[in-house]
C-alpha cells in the first residue's frame, strides 16, 4: 500500500478529519518538496499541482535543485567567512535521507555544522506541517547548540522577530546569516513584501548576511507565466519579480565581497556550483548575497 504523505508524516487516512480537510488542500511547501525529492509519498493534492506546474515549466525541478545546491554552497561560505548564528527563513521540510545521491548534504544545518559545530541555527516556516516534520527530523540534534524550528510568518516579520529573539538562541551582539531563498516569490504583495524585508534590515545586527534567492520574469517570463497561473488557479499566491525589483530587497547593502551588489542567476553565482554552466533560464531565478554596512542611507530602509 502507497504511503499519502511525505516521509515521516502519518498516513492521511489515519489523521483526525480537520487534519485530512488541511492536507486535501495543497501547500506551497510541500508542493516545493515534490520537485525536490520526485513526489515520494506526496500528498494527493500536492502532486497534482506540482505536476501541472511541471507540464508548462519542465525543468521545475531542475531550478528547484540549483536553488537547492545554492543554498548550502551558501551556508558553507558563510561558516567559513566566520558566521556563527543563522536564521533561515522559509525552510520547508526537511530532505534528511530523501536524496540518494552519495555523500550529499541536504541540510542548512548539517553543512554549517561540518564547518563549525557550536554554530546556532533557526529554521523557521510559516507551514505548521513543515516546522512539525523538522522538528521530528532533528532530534537527533540535541543540547543548547541544536538547531530550533519556529513557526513563523514572514510577512508579520515584527512578531517573528520578537519570536526569534524571545527563543535566546541568537545573539544581537554578532553577525546573523539570514537566507531566504525562494521564500519571497511566495508573498504577491509588494508593499508586504517590502515593509518585511526593511524590518529584517534595522533587526539584524551591522555584519550579518543576507542571501536571498528570487524567481524572476526576466529570466524565464513565459514558464513562470505559465507556473504563475497554475498555482494560483489552486489557491496558492506566486509572484516572479523583475531583477530591479528583487535588488530592492537587499536594502542598498553592498555585496559580501564589496561593491555593488552582484545579483546573478542562481547557478552561476558559486564557482564551484555543479550546474553553473545551466542556462539562466534553468535557474529561473536571481541570487545575491550582501552584508550590513555600518551605516547605511536611511532611504534604503523605507
Amino acid at each position: 500500500m502507497n504511503h499519502t504523505g511525505p516521509p515521516g508524516l502519518p498516513d492521511a487516512a489515519l489523521l483526525p478529519a480537520e487534519a485530512r480537510e488541511w492536507l486535501s488542500r495543497p501547500s506551497a511547501a510541500r508542493i516545493a518538496t515534490v520537485w525536490q525529492d520526485g513526489g515520494r509519498n506526496a500528498y494527493p493534492a500536492d502532486l497534482d499541482v506540482a505536476n501541472r506546474v511541471l507540464e508548462v515549466f519542465p525543468r521545475q525541478a531542475d531550478a528547484a535543485a540549483i536553488n537547492r545546491e545554492h543554498g548550502l554552497l551558501t551556508a558553507r561560505e558563510l561558516a567559513d567567512r566566520g558566521i556563527g548564528q543563522f536564521l533561515d527563513l522559509g525552510c520547508g521540510y526537511p530532505l534528511l535521507g530523501h536524496i540518494s545521491e552519495p555523500g550529499l548534504r541536504t541540510e542548512l544545518d548539517e553543512i554549517v555544522h561540518d564547518a563549525r559545530p557550536l554554530a546556532r541555527v533557526v529554521h523557521v516556516d510559516v507551514d505548521r506541517g513543515a516546522v512539525a516534520h523538522s522538528r521530528a527530523m532533528r532530534t537527533a540534534a540535541v543540547g543548547s547548540h541544536g538547531p530550533v524550528v519556529l513557526h513563523g510568518n514572514i510577512l508579520e516579520m515584527a512578531h517573528l522577530l520578537d519570536a526569534v529573539q524571545a527563543l535566546g538562541h541568537l545573539s544581537l551582539n554578532r553577525p546573523v546569516g539570514v537566507l531566504v531563498h525562494d521564500v519571497l516569490p511566495w508573498a504577491a504583495d509588494d508593499e508586504q513584501v517590502l515593509a518585511a524585508m526593511a524590518c529584517l534590515h534595522r533587526w539584524l545586527p551591522v555584519g550579518s548576511v543576507l542571501s536571498i534567492t528570487h524567481s524572476s520574469s526576466d529570466l524565464a517570463g513565459g514558464w513562470l507565466a505559465g507556473a504563475e497561473r497554475v498555482l494560483r488557479q489552486a489557491g496558492i499566491p506566486y509572484r516572479p519579480r523583475p531583477r530591479s525589483s528583487i535588488a530592492e530587497l537587499f536594502g542598498g547593502w553592498p555585496d559580501l565581497d564589496g561593491g555593488p551588489l552582484r545579483l546573478v542567476p542562481i547557478a552561476q553565482h558559486h564557482a564551484e556550483h555543479r550546474r553553473r554552466k545551466a542556462s539562466p533560464a534553468m535557474s529561473a531565478a536571481y541570487a545575491g548575497v550582501a552584508v550590513k554596512p555600518l551605516s547605511l542611507d536611511s532611504r534604503a530602509l523605507r
